[in-house]
């Protein structure tokens, strides 16, 4: 406890006193005064708990507030994650579509060139190109199925950015859960 220096009023003797009482006797001459404190005065420890205690407070508030933004925000992160991998995905599937198509373009083709020129052709040759024919009939078919790119599969590469954020968000809404289970209301 910190001591206060004073005079007493009536015999000026030097006194010394508890900061925290409110009034004293002088050992000299007896008399009893009383202690006016300008301002307000709260001794520092209290002083200390009451700030630490807003402090917490603070803190719990600002953990409650931010809990449903961050919600908020990882739902809108997941479902911008989502709709890349939709998006890659239907790329994707109308690019295998469309080599799909490509193939059989050109068996329609082959097949149609080859029905209206070999049956013209007599003999030897006829048979040959009969079978040159049928190769083609499978091998051309296969060979655009074959050359066809497929888009690169981005996925991972378009949702890094975001995988980032979903996972800076989860560590924050972690903390924040955190703080609300160990600060006291």
């Amino acid at each position: 406890m910190r001591l206060l220096k004073l005079s007493c009023a009536s015999c000026t003797a030097p006194l010394e006193v508890g900061e925290d009482l409110g009034y004293f006797s002088c050992d000299y001459c007896g008399t009893a005064q009383i202690i006016e404190r300008s301002g307000v005065a709260i001794p520092a420890p209290k002083a200390e708990t009451d700030l630490k205690a807003v402090q917490r407070a603070t803190a719990r508030t600002a953990a409650e507030l931010a809990i449903p933004r961050l919600t908020k925000e990882l739902t809108e992160a997941e479902l911008a994650r989502a709709g890349i991998l939709l998006a890659a995905k239907a790329k994707l599937e109308s690019a295998k579509r469309a080599r799909r198509k490509y193939a059989q373009i050109t068996f329609g083709v082959t097949f149609l060139l080859g029905l209206l020129t070999i049956p013209d052709i007599d003999g030897v040759m006829g048979t040959v190109l009969a079978y040159a024919w049928l190769a083609a009939l499978i091998a051309a078919p296969i060979w655009v199925y074959k050359r066809a790119r497929l888009p690169m599969d981005n996925g991972r590469e378009a949702t890094a950015a975001i995988d980032a954020r979903i996972t800076q968000i989860e560590e924050h809404l972690r903390i924040n859960r955190s703080l609300l289970n160990t600060l006291p209301v």
